[in-house]
């Protein structure tokens, strides 16, 4: 039985009486009064009379003698009977369901005294295939169920497979997704020590989506058996706890040290907040590492009480990704999870677009010249070839590519060959050329809606990722600009530089 509604439909300004005539089987009569049926027939079927067409709506008559019109086609007409006399009335009515979609038109039967029996058998033979074709649909759909739920239940342990093999070997493909490295700072501030009770916070730049790990750095430590440190990863959108460590102080050492989630996040994005506090110490507080200074107030490190900037730096931190959902390898659970609670919004990466890449070009033209392109959009690979000068800086341009309102751009920095020698990296978000030969001098801090990364010195095989902060969003459409120049000048041979998975972080 198929099922027919058009465009026009909107249940809503419909009556009650037309709803219920798309819901079941009906007949419909033509020059036939409703005595003139037998009643048993009107008990087993809805029957009404077609009277004619009137500004698009059928006009139909029920079992009363009573009239209103009919804007859309009945669920399933399974017969026109029609008196002899009125024979070619119904080709209005036909026409008039097959302007409605009606595919499989209800066949014409006539009315004759003597012939009720036939007439009604071929209704009831009617009635009887769209039962037989329901039941046909119905087992069909069943089979195919059957057929979809047998693929799932094979593709979940094909899935647990996988995982289990990647925990036993070790190869949880895991990504450097951020970070912020150490730097040596002449105030030596313990944010520990200055901060309340409920100690630091920092905002996570990244989309909670894949987050397998988080890794801080310790510039001291007091070992001490007694004092512990206890962290939490929490969503600023709902105050939810996706994961808590509580690690001794012994636990840790000098340098990095890495807090593994017990499963890769997935699901909603959510903006994500480290919090660290240290308990049983209370003469010397462990020194975590700053990063450089931080020109957005919500990722400075915060005070946990109130959410207030104890500097103007953020914390020396990375955060590794992973397959999103899945279960961390054993290697990597150094400072493994205590607790885990499953919590719309939140930060969220784009990536540019494939297209904007071929957009790149070179943008300090007067200064740069080679035999070859020095800015190669390289779509195939998400990347953009920046080919340095031998001194100077080449620079290049994505024109309008930064939209208002994000937060931070990142790119992978590569040297695609081996007999390269090392290169610096940068990326700088600003409205013209000028700004941004400016920032890439160091010769201003950047201003309102405008970025810089600084300066990143690459060698063969390393890939850091670069990332420049907006220092205050404007709501105007900025251009990306990428340059490279030699670590030392002088010999640029097989310098083939590259910007690679260049993205954006936007807030929602």
């Amino acid at each position: 039985m198929t099922v027919q509604t058009s465009y026009k439909l909107s249940p809503a300004a419909k009556s009650l009486r037309e709803i219920d005539l798309l819901k079941e089987p009906v007949l419909l009569r033509m020059g036939i009064d409703h005595d003139e049926l037998p009643q048993d027939l009107s008990k087993a079927v809805k029957i009404l009379g077609f009277e004619g067409v009137k500004d698009d709506a059928a006009m139909l008559s029920d079992n009363s003698g009573k009239k209103f019109e009919l804007h859309e086609a009945p669920l399933c007409t399974l017969a026109i009977i029609i008196n002899p006399a009125h024979r070619g009335r119904e080709k209005r009515l036909l026409d008039w369901l097959r302007d409605r979609g009606v595919v499989d038109e209800p066949p014409v039967l006539e009315w004759q005294a003597g012939k009720e029996v036939a007439t009604t058998a071929v209704i009831i033979q009617k009635l009887a295939g769209l039962l037989v074709s329901d039941a046909r649909k119905i087992v069909q759909s069943n089979r195919e169920l059957l057929a979809l739920r047998t693929l799932n239940d094979n593709l979940q342990n094909r899935f647990a497979t996988i995982e289990s093999f990647v925990d036993r070997q070790g190869l949880q493909p895991f990504d450097l997704a951020f970070s912020n490295e150490p730097v040596s700072s002449s105030s030596r501030s313990n944010v520990l020590a200055d901060a309340s009770f409920e100690g630091v916070s920092q905002i996570l730049p990244v989309a909670s989506a894949g987050v397998s790990a988080i890794a801080i750095h310790f510039e001291r430590l007091a070992r001490r058996d007694d004092a512990t440190l206890h962290a939490q990863l929490v969503t600023l959108e709902d105050r939810q706890v996706v994961e808590s460590w509580v690690v001794p102080l012994s636990r840790l050492h000098q340098g990095w040290n890495y807090l593994g989630l017990s499963r890769t996040l997935a699901g909603l994005r959510r903006t994500l907040s480290l919090q660290l506090h240290i308990e049983g110490v209370d003469d010397e507080m462990p020194l975590l590492s700053l990063g450089g200074l931080q020109p957005l107030e919500m990722f400075q490190v915060q005070d946990a009480a109130n959410n207030t900037p104890l500097l103007k730096n953020s914390l020396a931190l990375q955060v590794w990704c992973g397959m999103p959902g899945v279960l961390l390898p054993s290697w990597a659970n150094y400072l493994p999870s205590q607790s885990r609670q499953t919590s719309d919004g939140g930060f969220r990466e784009m990536p540019i677009a494939i297209g904007i890449l071929d957009l790149a070009a070179l943008a300090n033209t007067e200064e740069i010249s080679f035999e070859f392109a020095a800015i190669l959009p390289l779509p195939e690979e998400r990347a953009i070839g920046c080919h340095p000068p031998a001194t100077g800086i080449t620079i290049g341009r994505l024109p309008a590519a930064c939209p208002p309102k994000i937060l931070r751009i990142s790119s992978t920095a590569i040297i695609d060959n081996d007999e390269s020698q090392d290169v610096d990296f940068a990326l700088v978000i600003a409205g013209d050329l000028d700004s941004a030969r400016q920032l890439f001098s160091e010769a201003r801090p950047a201003g309102a809606g405008e970025a810089f990364s600084g300066w990143t010195s690459v060698s063969h095989g390393e890939e850091p990722r670069l990332n420049a902060f907006i220092t205050e969003q404007v709501g105007v459409w900025q251009n990306i600009y990428f340059a490279t120049r030699m670590k030392n000048p002088g010999d640029n041979s097989f310098a083939w530089a590259k910007f690679r998975d260049i993205s954006l972080m936007v807030n929602g």
